[in-house]
């Protein structure tokens, strides 16, 4: 279902009934509820995540200012020259902001779930985005060196590849901080995109900076960096 949804959101993701709207957010509901701590799972919640915060329903019954929380920064992209004849451009782009004000996302019909406040499940996410990331990465792929082969009967050799990676205790001390630096900015990214998705999924600016707090500490993040993740939750909370 998560795979045919990701498919779809390239296509359209506004929900145009109500009902169906309704019956989407219980899916995802029932989704979360039967979501353990696997790999699979995570990932799949992870997918959900991004989901939720993608398809929507417009309350047109609903007043300006809506639960969507939705920003309107994107309203002046507006192409005036799409605008039909006789409407102003300025009426065309206040419609466009009522609409988007308007508009009820997936998550905040899903943001109240018990598995937001679970600690385990956010530890086990930043886990898997920062495994998948350094694997896409290969940090350690960047430093490879020629491996031994030693000659053998019928001038044949034995040996591993031509080239193999290095571990972290046989890197140069240049080496080892070059890829230590790729490796912080992985966990920067993944820690900056997952507790901005706690913000977005009601739970707060305080869980999620100590959240970033906890984390940093265990990934041995530089303080430098941990700030700046801070700093820029705390700019969501003014």
């Amino acid at each position: 279902i998560l795979y045919e949804l990701n498919n779809q959101r390239s296509k359209k993701t506004r929900v145009e009934s109500n009902n169906d709207f309704h019956s989407l957010c219980c899916v995802f509901n029932a989704f979360l509820s039967g979501c353990g701590r696997e790999s699979v799972d995570v990932s799949n919640a992870k997918m959900l995540m991004i989901l939720s915060q993608t398809f929507y329903f417009v309350d047109e019954e609903q007043k300006d200012g809506g639960r969507g929380g939705v920003s309107t920064e994107n309203v002046n992209n507006v192409d005036t020259n799409t605008i039909p004849q006789g409407e102003s451009s300025s009426s065309t782009i206040s419609k466009t902001t009522k609409d988007r004000e308007r508009r009820i996302y997936v998550k905040n019909e899903i943001c109240h779930h018990d598995i937001w406040s679970d600690e385990d499940f956010w530890d086990q996410a930043v886990f898997q985005c920062v495994s998948e990331s350094l694997a896409k990465s290969g940090v350690l792929s960047n430093y490879v060196r020629s491996s031994t082969v030693t000659p053998v009967g019928d001038g044949k050799r034995m040996g591993d590849d031509p080239k193999t990676s290095v571990k972290w205790h046989d890197l140069s001390p240049d080496e080892y901080a070059g890829a230590a630096a790729q490796v912080h900015s992985v966990v920067f990214a993944q820690l900056g995109s997952l507790s901005h998705s706690m913000i977005e999924l009601g739970c707060g600016i305080p869980r999620a900076c100590n959240f970033v707090r906890r984390l940093s500490i265990r990934y041995q993040l530089p303080l430098s960096l941990r700030i700046a993740l801070i700093q820029h939750l705390m700019k969501n909370a003014r």
